[in-house]
This record gives structure tokens, sequence and C-alpha cells, in this order.
């Protein structure tokens, strides 16, 4: 199913599919949702415009036909990243450009002197996208000199000749952005606090793609990078220290846990979370060990025991270091 949209508005883009589909569009100041359960497909389409030239759309569903949005530029410098956590997309610059999206890749597309470019989702369950899009003339921050700028020599993914620019970036997305997206659609903030909130993680996503395509060009793409797997036991071990940090949690029990091997776990904390298992470990006992002083129920020894320390002395020793006061100190004051 082929649908034009006459600009890339998110308003237009709302109301054509409300037209397209005959069904509702809400709209509720800086956001407009729009649901669609026809013609074999089930969506939901949900927009943030935050002003300045600067926008955010997620879509999530079933499609038992292919989608397709045929979007007709008006001349802006638009500057797209999209962002694909669960299934396929297809992205069309021109008849002759195009590029694909699977799981856990996102990319950077900026383009001039090119009128329509059309997103495709083809037939799928559980698609689980998101579009940022900047008007670079509008837009704060300028970004031309990053993305259109380009050098006299052609590089991967872009292009310069007389009649058109084009510039496409595509990489396996960082476990940072997997956690912004992670943040974006679980939030349960409403209002203006949710818009304030989402705005910052749209922000935080635009950040984060940008710094990692200047990183990838300084120092080419890691092939060393965790993959989803990866990323996902490594948070549920930073979980499982949190829960259970009082009891005597070893590098070897933790890997045990959550079924991967100590090198991964040391690596990998040290790449994602820059602190090692220990400091992580550390940081969780002392953290609980200042909150129970506060409440001021239990002993200095006692809350060393309730935290995982075996000895009362050692445990004024890393509080001293941690908050820079003796637990004794701190517990009278």
């Amino acid at each position: 199913m082929l649908i034009n949209i006459e600009n890339g508005t998110l308003e237009n883009l709302h109301k054509t599919l409300n037209l397209k589909f005959k069904t509702s569009f809400k709209k509720n100041g800086y956001e407009y949702k729009t649901i669609i359960s026809k013609n074999k497909i089930t969506l939901s389409v949900e927009s943030f415009q935050f002003g300045n030239g600067f926008n955010f759309t997620a879509i999530k569903g079933d499609l038992q036909q292919p989608l397709e949005l045929e979007i007709a530029e008006d001349g802006t410098n638009h500057l797209r990243f999209l962002i694909v956590k669960n299934g396929v997309v297809v992205h069309m610059l021109s008849p002759s450009i195009r590029y694909r999206l699977n799981n856990s890749f996102s990319s950077i597309v900026g383009v001039k002197g090119m009128n329509n470019q059309r997103i495709t989702l083809p037939t799928q369950n559980n698609i689980e996208a998101f579009f940022l899009q900047v008007d670079i003339k509008r837009y704060a921050i300028d970004l031309k000199s990053d993305f259109f700028e380009f050098s006299k020599e052609t590089n991967t993914g872009s292009k310069k000749n007389e009649n058109e620019e084009y510039f496409i970036f595509q990489s396996n997305y960082s476990y940072a952005i997997s956690e912004s997206i992670s943040d974006i659609i679980t939030t349960s903030k409403t209002g203006i606090t949710k818009r304030f909130f989402i705005e910052s993680k749209a922000l935080e996503l635009l950040w984060l793609h940008t710094e990692q395509y200047n990183n990838e060009q300084k120092f080419g793409y890691d092939d060393k990078i965790f993959k989803k797997i990866d990323f996902e036991l490594l948070k549920k071990a930073k979980e499982y220290i949190h829960n259970n940090f009082n009891k005597p949690i070893t590098l070897a029990v933790l890997a045990k846990e959550v079924g991967t091997n100590e090198t991964k776990i040391k690596q990998g904390f040290k790449k994602i979370y820059g602190k090692t298992f220990s400091e992580i470990l550390r940081f969780e006992r002392l953290n609980k060990a200042k909150i129970l002083l506060d409440e001021g129920n239990l002993s200095i020894k006692e809350t060393a025991m309730s935290c995982g320390y075996k000895s009362t002395s050692m445990f004024s020793v890393r509080f001293k270091e941690r908050f820079g006061i003796a637990p004794s100190s701190y517990k009278s004051s």
C-alpha cells in the first residue's frame, strides 16, 4: 500500500494516515497519535513536535502487507535519523539510491537536490522503529558542517555532483542509544513532564548518533562491539548486583547467574558503564549504607554486615573513600 504525503510535517503525516485508513488521530499540543487497525495493518504512530524544526516519531505494530510512505520534500534540508529496534525498514532516497535497516541498526541520512523519499515497511510482525527529523536551517545547532560539507574525495555512503548531494551513515547502534530508546518507550510520565522528558531523550539520541558517527570517522568501526544479547546480559548482571549487594558476590558467581563468562563481564562493565565489577559492587553497597545510616536504626557494624561487608574496619575505609567522612562521624552528624 502506497501513501503519498505532501510534505514531511508531522501534522500532515497524521492527517494523511487518517484520510487513508479512515481512522482517528489525536493531537495534544506537541503530541500526535494515530492508531491504525485496518487493511491487514495494525500500527501505532506516535509523534512529538519540539519546535525549531526538530521532531520525533515512534512506529510500532504488525503488517500483513507492505506499507510505503512517499514523502514529497518541500525544499527543506532535513537530516533524518532512523533507528530500528525490531524489524525491517527500507529507505529510498531516489530510484537508484536505497538502503535497508534491520534489528539494532540505525542510520543518519541527509539529502539535497532530491524531491521525494520513500520509506517502506515490509510485511512483518512486531516492528518497532523510530525517526528523528531535523530541519538544519531552523534547528539551533549547526549540523551542516558535520553532514553536508563533504570533502572533495568521495566517502563511503556519500556523493556529490552538480545536481544532488546525499549522505548515508549506517551502523549497529550503541548500547547507550538502546538505553535511551528504552527510556522513551517505557516512560510513565504525563503532561508537560513527559514533553520535556521525551525532548531531552530525543536530543540525547541526536547527540549519541552524532558522536558515534564522528568516532567511526576518526577511528573506524569497532568490530569488537558488543552484540545486543551481550548488552542484555550485562544489564542483567548489573541488576543482579543491585538486588544482591548484601551477598558475597564474585565475578564467578555473577557470570554463572547471568549465563556468561567472567571476561565478558569484566570487559563489558568497563566498556559500557566505565567502571569495573568491583567499583560497581562497591558503589551499590556504599550507597545503601549511607541510606541505612541516614535512617539511624542500625549500628555501624550492623550497617556494614547488611551491606555485604564482613569487616567493619574495611567498611569504614571504603565509606570514607567514597564520601570523605568516616561512617561514625556521618552517623553522629
